[in-house]
């Protein structure tokens, strides 16, 4: 039987020939952060000692979920996004079009990417 299409591009991104039910490493093309889960992700990475990231081109930061924020400390999770994204160079849409499932690169066959940022380098 052949190959579904996620197992193609799984399989060629690690250069594996991956089937439904393996673990792989490939490579990411797109990672995207939220805010419901990026600031955990930001202060993770700072907390590893992490300076950089490997390819901040390659990496968007939406803040879509709580917009506009309903609390103090939502506010200051997005002004920690806002920071980490200009400091690192990763890119983050304004606010009126930041929604991750309204924004997306244009859609390209084999493209792989990461919900969670996983691109870092020491």
């Amino acid at each position: 039987m052949g190959k579904t299409l996620a197992e193609k591009i799984l399989s060629e991104k690690s250069g594996t020939d991956a089937v439904a039910g393996d673990i792989v490493i490939a490579k990411v093309d797109l990672s995207f952060v939220q805010d419901t889960t990026g600031p955990l992700t930001v202060r993770q990475f700072r907390s590893g000692g992490m300076e950089k990231l490997a390819h901040p081109e390659r990496t968007v930061i939406f803040i879509d979920h709580a917009a506009p924020s309903p609390s103090s400390a939502l506010s200051n999770d997005h002004i920690l996004l806002r920071d980490f994204s200009r400091r690192s160079g990763a890119f983050s849409p304004r606010l009126a079009t930041a929604s991750a499932t309204r924004w997306s690169p244009r859609p390209t066959p084999g493209r792989v990417t990461s919900s969670w940022g996983r691109t870092p380098t020491r």
